[in-house]
């Protein structure tokens, strides 16, 4: 009687593990589509490229925080 106890508390912690790991992964593209990720810069592939690379990810950080703010104030009013 034990044994089966234990292993129904065993499937119950498994399934509610599950169900987290799977809550994780919806959440994470639920983020990346707020945030626009086809906006992100194209990370380089020469060493030539790291420069532009830097001043295009500035400018995405500048453009988000800036996002940001606006819908914080939106949200505020």
């Amino acid at each position: 009687m034990k044994l089966i106890l234990l292993l129904a508390a065993v499937l119950v912690v498994g399934l509610l593990v599950t169900q987290q790991l799977n809550k994780g992964k919806e959440a994470n593209a639920e983020q990346a589509a707020e945030m626009g990720a086809d906006k992100l810069p194209k990370v380089p592939t020469n060493p030539g490229d790291v420069p532009k690379f830097e001043d295009d990810m500035k400018k995405f950080m500048e453009d988000e925080a800036a996002r940001q703010a606006e819908m914080i104030d939106q949200a505020t009013q």
